[in-house]
């Protein structure tokens, strides 16, 4: 015999099976629900960063898109403005945000597994919709009126382009590859 939490004794087998099948239940359920909850993602993690931001309306408009689009972190590499709130979300609440000096000291913290993808236009850059995102991945964009240092390119393990034959805003370049990352992996 044992107690079941209502009170009542279960005395013969079927009964026992009856309760262990109730009680496997409600354990599957709290396991579905824990887990659905968690932030751990069958997608992998990405997140996306630039090097050498210049402003801060900038700032805010690609960190909130990332916490839109789901990214699991943001980054910003010697950037050039006084970080303020053009981001009405405040995305670094939500997501962690890394500040770094230079771009070596990102690479060297970089994720384990983590791609580094450059966005930049380049005759050898893979043009966006042709590009299978990597499942760990961290988007890198370059500074409004220089793009990415030679150095940062070559840290890339991949290089990718929007279409246009004229660089865009970054907020919205990294928004676009954002917005195709989590369009393909739907």
């Amino acid at each position: 015999m044992f107690k079941i939490q209502s009170g009542a004794y279960v005395q013969n087998a079927k009964s026992r099976q009856r309760i262990d099948c109730v009680v496997m239940w409600w354990i599957l359920r709290a396991y579905c629900r824990i887990k659905k909850n968690t932030k751990m993602k069958n997608k992998g993690f990405f997140g996306i960063g630039c090097l050498n931001m210049k402003t801060h309306h900038n700032y805010g408009t690609l960190f909130r898109t990332a916490q839109i689009m789901d990214a699991d972190f943001i980054f910003l590499i010697g950037c050039r403005f006084k970080r303020q709130s053009s981001d009405t979300m405040n995305s670094s609440k939500h997501l962690p945000l890394y500040v770094y000096d230079s771009i070596q000291q990102f690479n060297s913290n970089r994720p384990h597994g983590c791609q580094l993808v450059g966005i930049e236009l380049l005759d050898s850059a893979v043009p966006i919709k042709e590009y299978e995102h990597p499942k760990q991945a961290a988007y890198l964009l370059g500074a409004e009126d220089h793009g990415l240092t030679k150095e940062a390119i070559s840290l890339c393990q991949d290089i990718i382009c929007l279409p246009g034959k004229r660089s865009m805003n970054v907020s919205v370049a990294g928004s676009i590859v954002l917005y195709d990352r989590v369009n393909k992996s739907n």
